[in-house]
């Protein structure tokens, strides 16, 4: 037992070693002098995954959290663009959608392009393909009404999530959102804050690999799966930027 102690040394060697790895990885982020604990935590989420984000990213940045209503209206503008494209006329009759749109003032959180969808024909192909992006929309907003956490590897959801958010982490098609959030639990601002900032991080990484660097881990398409990343982080930065539009969310890294 000595002999293989002194050859791969103990458990607890090796664990101590790591640790000592894991901290001198962090050590250009923990000189940085605006650095918090926030963000090295953060950081250290995405190193431990794969992700080399930039040192110098700003940590002092101008968040303010949105009403609850917004956020709750946008995730069923987008449950009510997916049910239009991609649940048939026979199972859901265009007039219960909008009505539940026009009822809840869902145009209004609604980019053009997507109020546009609402006079195509229910089954147009091409725009069922791109409606696909909304769905990883949803998944942040829909976190902040309690389901699951946003995950970081850039895999798209599948169909089965979105209908489960659809079904139980948004309001009936029949209900009043407003009355909707009344009863629906939410997340602390605080715990956003921390999700909205990994997903900065990760966007920077991103946005680095996109220009040829390697700072994502080994198999992730920085297009493809760099696309999920955006999207998701899209959500999470406009809940914290009240006042401002979904298409002028600022997005920069």
């Amino acid at each position: 037992m000595s002999f293989l102690k002194k050859l791969f040394g103990s458990k607890s060697e090796q664990e101590s070693n790591q640790g000592r790895e894991n901290e001198s990885i962090l050590d250009p982020f923990k000189e940085v002098p605006w650095m918090t604990e926030l963000r090295l935590g953060n950081i250290a989420v995405c190193l431990g995954a794969g992700y080399k984000p930039s040192p110098s990213l700003p940590t002092e940045l101008e968040r303010q959290m949105r009403p609850s209503l917004e956020i709750a209206k946008r995730l069923n503008a987008i449950k009510a663009l997916v049910l239009w494209l991609m649940v048939p006329e026979e199972n859901l009759g265009s007039d219960e959608i909008l009505s539940f749109i026009d009822r809840n003032g869902l145009k209004e959180f609604m980019i053009e392009q997507e109020r546009n969808i609402l006079s195509l024909a229910r089954d147009d192909e091409q725009t069922r393909y791109l409606i696909g992006w909304k769905f990883e929309n949803a998944w942040s907003l829909a976190w902040y009404f309690g389901y699951n956490e946003p995950e970081i590897t850039g895999q798209m959801m599948s169909g089965e999530q979105m209908q489960e958010i659809l079904r139980d982490f948004s309001c009936p098609l029949k209900d009043n959102v407003e009355d909707w959030i009344k009863n629906t639990p939410t997340l602390s601002e605080e715990q956003l804050m921390q999700r909205e900032d990994l997903f900065y991080c990760l966007h920077n990484a991103v946005r680095s690999a996109q220009l040829g660097h390697q700072t994502v881990p080994e198999g992730f398409d920085p297009i493809g799966n760099g696309g999920v990343i955006h999207e998701r982080r899209h959500s999470l930065t406009w809940m914290l930027s009240k006042g401002v539009s979904w298409e002028e969310t600022d997005l920069s890294t």
